[in-house]
């Protein structure tokens, strides 16, 4: 079946085969098991609900994306210049990899030993910094392990797989989501989250058992201009010569900035329509029901038509999203925000880093990521200037705002953006 899904391009010598089918297997595996660990704590839906469980103000909730955010691409361009050397990638993905998952372990002993015993005050910020953390560790694993699958995975096969991850990891998370909505209603707070914190920890480390069985091979020997020049020359070199990157970076920027009001719309359906808490389980399950639908198409969407495709439809999913949040009557209506929010999120899973890996080469493609993980994830700072509004002009002109940026994006990639495909 696996082979059938994912078969082994013609252009691969045979005594490559049995690695290459290993390491997909391993991908496949991590991969999914990971996007289950990461759903039980979701950051669309969990997160945000927690922090307002915990006292959190409005800034605070809005906090919670630009954290996940920030932590998830800042350190990226630290990491370029240190991996961009390397010949082998997979020790620092396994190293950072391992403490990445702990951290969800320090959440859950926090959330069970902490919450209850201190004030507010402490735990909002305390929980917010825990927020940060987790991306921010996992960011340092994440460049490594996207060159270790770009050497080890096809180019014509990276999408379909990265979809077939995430769909097995949606389709287990769409029962979780029920398990969630049970746990947050049934337990009680703090220790229901504690024990949610603890679940994603379990999960995440059946992955790592499967991360650590893939195999690399050393890359070949670094360009020595490359080696001789500082990130920032290379980083100013590469933004000047290369416009359709460029191009790209802008679009991103507002891409990132549509998002940034993610992290209300689930506190602002519990709020609309006075749900209880555990309906942030509901949420999920309709995140992760819509993942398993949107990860087939648009993993072959984007191995057949190519990734632009995909950033195109991500930013009409964004913009979505954040209309019928606006124009929402009940809560069924409502469902749809997290129909639309879903997609967007997988798309950017599938496809975003995906379409940069086919704008460089495999040498500069650490420089790349960097360079776009840092000069794009400033920008989400924005998500607080929402959440400090929201007081004042309340959540549906936030979600207008962020309908517009949506928008924003879809016209720069389709206008000023080429398909990468198209110039080889």
């Amino acid at each position: 079946m696996l082979s059938k899904l994912l078969p082994t391009p013609s252009d691969i010598p045979l005594e490559q085969t049995v690695s290459l089918r290993e390491n997909i297997r391993m991908h496949l595996f991590d991969g999914s098991l990971y996007v289950l660990g990461m759903s039980i704590v979701s950051v669309q839906t969990i997160l945000p609900i927690f922090i307002k469980e915990l006292g959190g103000s409005p800034l605070a909730i809005g906090s919670v994306q630009v954290l996940w955010t920030i932590g998830q691409n800042m350190p990226s361009l630290i990491i370029a210049h240190y991996i961009q050397r390397r010949v082998l990638f997979k020790p620092a993905m396994v190293s950072w990899g391992l403490a990445h998952r702990l951290m969800l372990l320090v959440c859950s002993i926090a959330a069970y030993y902490l919450v209850g015993s201190i004030s507010p005050d402490v735990a909002v910020p305390l929980f917010l910094l825990f927020i940060f953390l987790i991306p921010a560790i996992g960011s340092f694993s994440g460049l490594p392990w996207f060159q270790v699958f770009t050497k080890t995975v096809p180019v014509k096969l990276r999408g379909r797989l990265m979809g077939i991850r995430q769909l097995l990891g949606s389709a287990a998370g769409a029962i979780g989501g029920t398990i969630i909505a049970f746990v947050i209603s049934s337990v009680v707070f703090p220790e229901n989250f504690a024990l949610l914190f603890l679940c994603a920890f379990i999960v995440t480390m059946a992955s790592f058992y499967f991360l650590i069985q893939i195999t690399e091979q050393p890359s070949p020997a670094i360009r020595t201009d490359i080696q001789q020049l500082n990130i920032i020359a290379n980083a100013k070199r590469i933004i000047r010569t290369d416009r359709n990157y460029r191009n790209f970076l802008f679009a991103d920027v507002f891409l990132l900035l549509s998002l940034t009001a993610s992290s209300f719309y689930s506190v602002y359906a519990v709020e609309k329509f006075s749900l209880p808490p555990s309906y942030a389980g509901t949420f999920t399950a309709i995140v992760m029901i819509t993942n398993i639908a949107a990860n087939i198409v648009f993993g072959i969407m984007a191995d057949t038509y190519g990734h632009k495709v995909n950033l195109l439809v991500f930013a009409a999913c964004s913009a979505g999203a954040g209309l019928i949040a606006i124009i929402s009557t009940n809560i069924l209506m409502y469902g749809f925000v997290f129909i639309f929010l879903a997609c967007a999120v997988q798309l950017q899973a599938i496809s975003r880093q995906s379409f940069l890996a086919e704008m460089c080469s495999e040498q500069e493609r650490p420089l790349y990521v960097g360079i776009t993980n840092s000069f794009t994830a400033p920008a989400v700072i924005f998500g607080l200037v929402f959440g400090w509004m929201v007081p004042s002009v309340g959540y549906a002109t936030i979600f207008f705002i962020t309908t517009l940026l949506a928008a924003i994006s879809f016209l720069i990639l389709y206008r000023s953006v080429t398909e990468p495909r198209n110039n080889h």
